[in-house]
């Protein structure tokens, strides 16, 4: 996959502050079931579509900032989006750049990952989500990337000039 070039100085930075207003939107209780991880979307679009300004730390930030507003524990969502960065960032030269599958497979492990370990984390709290309900946020992440990742594309990413 080749870098691409982005179109405006604050458009990596301008899609997390959007995904941060997604992730903590408002929703009914039995829609915040199906909503896709917002902000692990947006950290496997940028390391694969620009690695070299992908940034652990901001990674890391991110999560802190959502472990404040879900009350959870200090480094649960920390932890887990730094996980889905660098599992995005050691597979992305495995990728093929218009191969979707294996996209979709790289999100299912990456997401994957992520949730099993706000659950680990939540279990040793005594916060276990009850039933399989916790894991469709996967799957709903998974149905979503296609549209998402096209349009982070389309939005931020510059034209290339006519030849």
């Amino acid at each position: 996959m080749k870098d691409v070039s982005i179109r405006f100085a604050g458009a990596i930075m301008l899609s997390f502050l959007v995904a941060f207003i997604l992730t903590i939107l408002p929703l009914p209780e039995a829609w915040s079931l199906w909503r896709p991880e917002w902000l692990a979307l947006t950290l496997v679009h940028w390391g694969l579509v620009s690695p070299k300004k992908s940034s652990l730390v901001l990674a890391w930030v991110l999560g802190l900032f959502q472990d404040v507003i879900y009350d959870s524990v200090l480094g649960q969502h920390a932890f887990g989006l730094l996980l889905v960065l660098f599992i995005t960032l050691r597979m992305r030269p495995r990728i093929l750049k218009d191969s979707l599958f294996q996209q979709l497979f790289l999100l299912f492990i990456s997401l994957g990952s992520y949730l099993l370990i706000n659950l680990w984390i939540m279990g040793i709290t005594g916060n276990t989500p009850p039933g399989w309900s916790y894991w469709l946020t996967v799957i709903t992440s998974i149905l979503a990337w296609p549209l998402y990742h096209y349009y982070m594309h389309v939005y931020h990413a510059k034209k290339k000039p006519f030849e």
